[in-house]
């Protein structure tokens, strides 16, 4: 009993354990400025992670999506500073992330090739592509009124972006949990074959989860850039580390199929005050890294070891299966 409440409840002990930790430990940390601050820290961090927990329950990995973040954030600003009204700008980013995602996972399923490498190699191609169209120099001169999205408010109090962030987690579990195309990528994760033996189109699954994290990869980039009110060439560095850690910590499985939107919504949260908590106590930002990288050793170890132990189970019930079917084969003749 009590085995079974842990493993329901891992991640949201594992967040009040780390609050607790940082509320006692770090003077300032338990304030309402500071909580409006660390959500709004996390929103572009939620947004990705709606998007890729999709991608990985169907079975994939988008490891280029710092890299959109940055290639996405540059163009827009480039292209508002250039003249284009801000709405069609952020459309043309939201496309661009868009065609990016939709060409990883349609190269990853006609090729073959593993999702690691295909989209590692991307993230190398689009960091290059942002260095050579912005001379490596950050794209400056955004207008007032696009600064909003990342910087305002909403009542002279809740941050824009915090409030993006809930409508993206709110749209991201309707899709998982309200729609066929949420019980596809489950399918997918889970089974491939099956599912295509079940008439059902695994590649054409695969490309629209890559479509849907394309869609929010352009929405985070537009929220990033408004925040920080520039295009940066570096303004995605890391946050793929982020977002996997984020999703694997708020339980969605690596090998694909299992995992909620609720999870997810933890785990980003367990990201978010671990880094806020850090830097309150005033932890240099490499040592950040190093708590961050251990995180996600531990989390993806537990996540291994349990596959393993459910392959066990899986295994030994089989045998005994089959044991007892042939004693009763043996007894009828």
């Amino acid at each position: 009993m009590l085995k079974k409440f842990f493993n329901k409840f891992t991640v949201l002990i594992l967040l009040i354990i780390v609050i607790a930790y940082f509320g006692i430990t770090a003077p300032g940390f338990m304030t309402i400025g500071n909580g409006m601050s660390l959500l709004r820290q996390i929103a572009v961090l939620g947004i990705l992670s709606t998007g890729f927990s999709m991608v990985m329950i169907a079975g994939g990995l988008d490891l280029s999506i710092s890299s959109q973040l940055s290639l996405v954030s540059c163009a827009t600003a480039m292209m508002i500073v250039n003249g284009v009204p801000s709405i069609l700008a952020c459309i043309g980013g939201i496309v661009i992330a868009v065609l990016i995602s939709t060409f990883n996972g349609f190269a990853i399923v006609t090729t073959g090739m593993p999702a690691m490498i295909c989209t590692l190699a991307m993230q190398q191609v689009l960091q290059g592509v942002v260095y050579i169209f912005t001379g490596a120099s950050p794209v400056y001169g955004l207008p007032n009124s696009m600064k909003i999205i990342g910087q305002g408010y909403i009542f002279g109090i809740v941050p824009i972006p915090i409030i993006i962030m809930i409508a993206i987690f709110l749209i991201g579990a309707f899709i998982l949990n309200r729609t066929y195309l949420g019980r596809y990528f489950y399918a997918v994760g889970s089974n491939e074959e099956a599912t295509r033996l079940s008439g059902l189109s695994s590649k054409k699954i695969m490309i629209l989860s890559y479509v849907i994290n394309g869609i929010f990869v352009g929405l985070a980039s537009i929220v990033l850039m408004s925040r920080i009110a520039s295009g940066q060439p570096l303004a995605g560095q890391g946050y793929e580390m982020d977002v996997i850690t984020a999703c694997v910590v708020g339980g969605i499985a690596f090998s694909g199929g299992k995992g909620k939107m609720l999870g997810v919504v933890q785990g980003v949260l367990v990201m978010g005050v671990l880094s806020n908590g850090l830097g309150v106590k005033g932890v240099d930002s490499y040592t950040q890294l190093l708590c961050k990288g251990i995180v996600l050793i531990v989390v993806v170890s537990i996540d291994c070891l349990r596959e393993k132990r459910a392959k066990s189970q899986k295994m030994v019930i089989s045998h005994e299966n089959k044991k007892m079917n042939h004693q009763k084969e043996g007894a009828a003749e």
